[in-house]
């Protein structure tokens, strides 16, 4: 691989805490150091298609996004259907597509391996056309999603979350859905949904990984807590990896999935951590194979 592209985020703590060079100049110098040209641009949601378009016309190796999920998500977007694989440099909180990609957390070593990694097909899965990478989640979830948000950085903001994340889980209702799975409708009144990409492991906290990425399946994870801290030890299983044998934690598999509710209009759905506002019946689809990766997990 001797010419790349690389999209990132200015905003990216793991880039910013090294304040002796811009994020330009270190992810320049990380590349060129291993004989790579890199053309860099920063990410801009306003002006991404285009930008984008121009480091293709360049025919680069590969596009690196340097970034966290939702930067990642708005990236591979750009590149679905097309044959210049997507990298990832993981520079979020969360990093979950590089996680099951087998991109190592060190700045450093991450781009050792992109450099070296074979390219690989994954799925991808949408809602209501849009376009995710992990999960998607709904009911009470993308709201614990925003309390997270809001004190992040903040003095003494683990205690704060934990106090508001008890209050909504104390005060937040059960919904009333319609879950067609294949077409297959199931009833269910709860106040935590999951929508991932391809079924969920058993695997660490918080949010397990996936053992295939292009199995062509979307995995639906449904609560039927019976109290507010009930809810707790559900979700925590559901995040961990213990849900397996939890007769509280409803699975549907299936390649089409629609979510209906007969009292709202909108619903909030937090996918790969960015939160929305959408129109009911959210309708989520897999595209299979869709989007082409550099994969440092796949190599022997």
């Amino acid at each position: 691989m001797k010419r790349i592209a690389v999209v990132y985020n200015a905003r990216s703590g793991a880039l910013l805490a090294r304040a002796e060079a811009s994020p330009e100049e270190q992810l320049t110098e990380l590349f060129a150091a291993r004989g790579v040209t890199a053309e860099l641009r920063a990410f801009e949601p306003g002006t991404l298609r285009i930008d984008v378009g121009e480091l293709l016309s360049g025919e680069p190796d590969a596009l690196v996004v340097a970034g966290g999920d939702g930067t990642v998500r708005s990236v591979a977007e750009q590149l679905m259907g097309g044959d210049v694989p997507l990298g990832i440099l993981p520079l979020g909180t969360m990093n979950l597509l590089a996680r099951d990609l087998g991109v190592p957390d060190d700045l450093e070593s991450a781009v050792d391996a992109l450099l070296a990694a074979p390219v690989d097909r994954i799925d991808v899965a949408t809602v209501n056309g849009s376009p995710y990478l992990h999960s998607s989640m709904l009911a009470m979830l993308p709201h614990l999603g925003r309390i997270r948000e809001r004190v992040r950085g903040q003095r003494l903001g683990a205690v704060r979350l934990a106090d508001r994340a008890l209050r909504l889980i104390r005060r937040y209702p059960r919904m009333e859905l319609a879950i067609a799975v294949d077409g297959e409708e199931h009833l269910t009144r709860t106040r935590a949904v999951v929508v991932s990409c391809n079924p969920l492991a058993a695997g660490p906290a918080p949010i397990p990984g996936r053992e295939r990425l292009d199995a062509g399946r979307l995995a639906v994870y449904v609560t039927r807590e019976r109290s507010s801290w009930d809810l707790v030890e559900v979700v925590a299983k559901l995040f961990n990896g213990g849900w397996r044998h939890d007769e509280r934690i409803r699975v549907y598999e299936g390649k089409t999935v629609e979510v209906r509710s007969s009292r709202l209009a909108l619903m909030s759905v937090m996918s790969d951590g960015e939160n929305a506002q959408l129109a009911t019946p959210l309708r989520y689809e897999i595209r299979p194979r869709a989007l082409a990766v550099l994969a440092p997990g796949a190599a022997s």
